[in-house]
């Protein structure tokens, strides 16, 4: 029995070990075809596994001599961040990398990214659904289905996403927005180190308010139980917050792994949510003849009158539509807060658009028909997602047959199968496109005026070079809720910027300067964990003060 065991010990990693030796030669031989710079990397980035222990062992591997410099540089998810366009500026608009599972060839170039963009309406270039299968934790859902599946949950989703829905969000974002302020001006001097943790919060509930009708006031993480009965707010807050885990594991795996300290709290939070999610369905059954409309209505709707959707796919699509909206906006919002308290110019900017569009009024008086005026407000949003894209970049894949690719200059044949990343965190920094201070948080280089003087009526903002800026994708995969997010943002920084400003407490030593580089510092201390988030955001006290 011992001996048996030995050899199974034995058998299964050196099995592992020649299976990827074995897809890396395979993996070159089609590479080499495509005349473009290879960077061979040992591991498959989409691993889950490796996914989940990157980030311990990327730091262990700096202390190593020969395990620094180039496989710390490449060798983990979200590496792009750091590296920003570094990498295509010493090896080409477009370069591809060597793993044991697939190629990928990571791209660079406007051009050959609005032609992807384009025809993938052809079905030339697919999203690689089995990349987000993960994402079928409560059901199939619009990201982990393709083809007709596909067009039929996009038609059933995407009709919620209109102009009355947009009108909720704007009043639920000032109304939010006000309630977190005087929160965090109770912190005093002192200021609050919870932004990252309160943007999740003001986030969520301004999704479950126009998502799915259920209306909270703002709670700060200071108000929060830790024990006791789990609400659907929290049970969802729970999930977001632990949702790599939850995904790699999934909730019946987690169900089992329930007596681990720090798994039970969770594997009652998935157990609960899918509860409140039926229960939200069995709810709007009974609302399917009103004409109330919003995502859940319309989803239950499909399901009930039009027989379009099964239950799973509608409880999968309010997970990934809560998952997707929610963790998206409130780390962009975060980015946005400490980004301004370190840009005092920047706050005085948009502070004086928002109060010339107010005109003395209060902002939560303001419709939403007056959203489109606040130009420099979501130039800020823009400049924001620009530097620090929640994706980092975009997905696609040659699927089962050759393409024809433009590539450095070149047509070359893409194998079938290999995955292609338009890099968005490369060319949405690109000197080419953006100039020597591309890498640089400078949102007025979004805005351009046709008057003369000082006439902020007459702003308009820039349109980049088609191409170099897609953060919510563009078209066949748009993001449906781009609006959406555009409009609560500017909705929480006119609600509050108005009439108060930000800046980062010092700690001792520091004079201005330095605590506010040192906040940049916090910002670029960032990494993907599911999506790009800062690691450290509590080192940031913010204090909030009223303008006089």
């Amino acid at each position: 029995m011992i001996n048996q065991f030995l050899v199974a010990f034995l058998v299964i990693p050196v099995g592992l070990l020649l299976s990827s030796l074995w897809g890396l030669y395979r993996n070159y031989r089609a590479a080499r075809l495509l005349g473009i710079p290879i960077l061979i990397l040992p591991v498959s980035l989409s691993n889950p596994i490796w996914m989940l222990l990157v980030r311990h062992l990327i730091p262990l591997a700096n202390r190593i001599p020969f395990g620094s410099g180039y496989f710390t540089r490449f060798c983990y998810t979200g590496w792009e961040f750091k590296d920003r366009g570094r990498a295509h500026l010493e090896y080409g608009d477009a370069f591809v990398t060597v793993t044991p599972g697939k190629n990928w060839i990571y791209v660079c170039d406007a051009n050959v990214v609005s032609d992807i963009i384009r025809r993938e309406r052809q079905g030339e270039f697919e999203r690689p659904v089995e990349l987000l299968a993960m994402l079928d934790v409560f059901g199939p859902n619009l990201s982990t289905v393709h083809g007709a599946d596909w067009q039929r949950q996009r038609k059933c989703t995407a009709a919620t996403f209109n102009e009355h829905n947009n009108g909720l969000v704007w009043a639920e974002s000032l109304r939010q927005s006000k309630q977190m302020l005087e929160y965090w001006k109770q912190a005093g001097e002192s200021g609050t180190k919870t932004t990252a943790s309160d943007t999740r919060t003001i986030a969520l509930d301004v999704l479950l308010y126009a998502g799915f009708g259920k209306a909270f006031d703002f709670e700060g993480i200071r108000k929060k139980p830790s024990e006791g009965p789990i609400s659907y707010r929290d049970a969802l807050s729970l999930i977001l917050e632990n949702a790599v885990l939850i995904l790699a594991l999934g909730p019946k795996v987690l169900q089992r792994l329930s007596f681990i300290p720090g798994l039970g709290r969770l594997a009652e939070a998935t157990v609960q949510f899918k509860k409140y999610m039926t229960d939200l369905f069995e709810e709007g059954q009974e609302k399917s003849n009103l004409q109330e409309s919003n995502l859940l209505t319309s989803l239950v709707r499909a399901a009930v009158k039009e027989k379009q959707l099964s239950r799973d796919e509608v409880l999968g699509n309010m997970f990934v539509y809560n998952f997707a909206g929610h963790d998206t906006t409130a780390h962009t919002l975060a980015y946005t807060f400490l980004l301004l308290s370190a840009n005092p110019d920047v706050q005085d900017w948009i502070s004086e658009e928002i109060n010339h569009v107010l005109n003395g009024r209060d902002p939560r008086s303001c419709g939403y028909d007056e959203f489109p005026r606040f130009k420099r407000t979501l130039s800020v949003l823009y400049e924001t997602v620009r530097l620090f894209d929640p994706l980092l970049s975009l997905i696609k894949t040659s699927e089962h047959q050759p393409r024809l690719l433009n590539l450095n200059g070149n047509e070359v044949t893409v194998p079938a199968n290999t995955l292609i990343v338009l890099n968005l965190n490369a060319f949405q920094t690109h000197p080419r496109y953006w100039g020597k201070d591309g890498r640089s948080w400078r949102p007025q280089r979004w805005i351009t005026s046709s008057g003369n003087g000082h006439d902020i009526d007459r702003e308009e903002l820039m349109s980049p070079t088609k191409g170099s800026f897609i953060p919510w994708g563009e078209g066949l995969r748009a993001c449906p809720g781009k609006k959406f997010a555009q409009v609560e943002h500017v909705g929480i920084m006119s609600a509050i910027f108005a009439d108060h400003y930000v800046v980062p407490v010092q700690e001792r030593g520091e004079d201005e300067a330095s605590a506010r580089a040192r906040v940049i510092d916090i910002t670029e201390d960032s990494g993907m964990v599911l999506l790009l988030q800062m690691f450290n955001p509590e080192r940031a006290a913010l204090q909030w003060r009223k303008r006089q």
